[in-house]
């Protein structure tokens, strides 16, 4: 009995170190080959939207409800579909929180920066804003938007 369970052992012994013998030769045993430069990130390509507050999609917006409080007004864009997309434009006091002088809806020069690009299926969505006042500081009546999350479609 002794002697059967030796040989077993024996026998069994051989074939695992046959396996593993054979698995550690596979290829040549030159380990693994390299094949030139790892593939660069490919840039995206599709559409980009930013979504003002009410969630309405735009594209190269030349006016937007950035929120409640804030419009922005004849907005030229530079670098629309880039990383950071910027912006010139006004932001208009369409809720009068000014109080209207003069009944007229007041506004001030601004530099508009879209940034934090979300991809979405077949497209992509801003997610962050930042508004500056070019020149002088941004009127009493001016939110402060110097940082605004943007929507973005859920996944």
């Amino acid at each position: 009995m002794a002697l059967r369970r030796s040989a077993l052992r024996a026998s069994l012994t051989a074939c695992l170190l046959a396996c593993l013998t054979g698995c550690g030769a596979a290829g040549g045993g030159s380990g693994i080959r390299v094949e030139g430069p790892a593939p660069s990130r490919i840039p995206w390509s599709g559409p980009v939207y930013v979504l003002d507050w009410k969630s309405l999609a735009w594209q190269h917006p030349d006016g937007l409800d950035l929120t409640g409080h804030t419009v922005l007004w004849g907005v030229k864009w530079q670098n629309w579909g880039s990383p950071r997309a910027t912006g010139t434009g006004s932001v208009l006091d369409l809720p009068c929180r000014s109080g209207c002088p003069h009944g007229d809806y007041p506004d001030y020069a601004v530099t508009i920066v879209f940034e934090g690009l979300v991809k979405r299926q077949y497209a992509a969505y801003y997610s962050r804003a930042s508004v500056t006042p070019v020149g002088a500081a941004a009127p009493h009546w001016a939110e402060d938007v110097s940082s605004v999350r943007l929507h973005v479609p859920k996944p």
